[in-house]
């Protein structure tokens, strides 16, 4: 359950701001002094307001949301700014690939900040040299067009439900230099 306070505030940055999974570690909000940390960090919150990067939170244990806490997040948190936050990890049990476990934003989040959220998860997973990101996406408005376009595959197929993966293996996509100015990826 994610206790958070004011995370513009700075005072509040040693507080449950990322939550009891971040208790203890500093929030990333400059992605280019803080390479290494985030290299190692194996769970993490990306936050993204109005289509810049407020932080990526560490977590020390990967986001584990189920049904029951998204329907809670909708009934109880739901968010009308422009606000999106992706949850993300590396299993230590499958090196090389990264997992998007959770995406909360609301009605009032634009296709620019959710679209920023995954250009940072693009830029982490080049910067952990992963092979690729896979996702199970529930949502139905975001389209199979969408994420094929963002450079999403189809996956899985004989599961239940929509899984993506995304693959790099060494060839990791380009972020336009506006986006990487915007975002302090440089």
């Amino acid at each position: 359950m994610d206790l958070a306070v004011d995370q513009r505030d700075a005072g509040h940055r040693w507080s449950l701001a990322a939550g009891l999974a971040g208790w203890g570690l500093q929030p990333i909000t400059c992605i280019v002094s803080a390479r290494d940390v985030l290299r190692c960090r194996r769970a993490g919150r990306i936050v993204i307001d109005v289509g810049q990067l407020t932080a990526v939170y560490g977590r020390w244990w990967p986001y584990s949301g189920d049904l029951l806490h998204v329907r809670w997040d909708t009934a109880f948190r739901g968010m009308q700014r422009d606000r999106c936050e992706l949850y993300y990890h590396c299993p230590k049990s499958v090196n090389g690939f990264m997992t998007l476990d959770y995406v909360r934003s609301g009605a009032g989040t634009s296709l620019n900040t959710f679209y920023a959220a995954t250009l940072v998860l693009d830029e982490i997973a080049r910067l952990k040299q992963a092979n690729a990101i896979v996702a199970h996406v529930t949502n139905a408005r975001i389209s199979d067009r969408l994420m094929e376009r963002w450079g999403w595959q189809a996956h899985c197929l004989q599961w239940q439900g929509r899984h993506f993966i995304k693959r790099f293996y060494g060839h990791y996509p380009s972020i336009p230099t506006s986006w990487r100015t915007r975002l302090s990826l440089d």
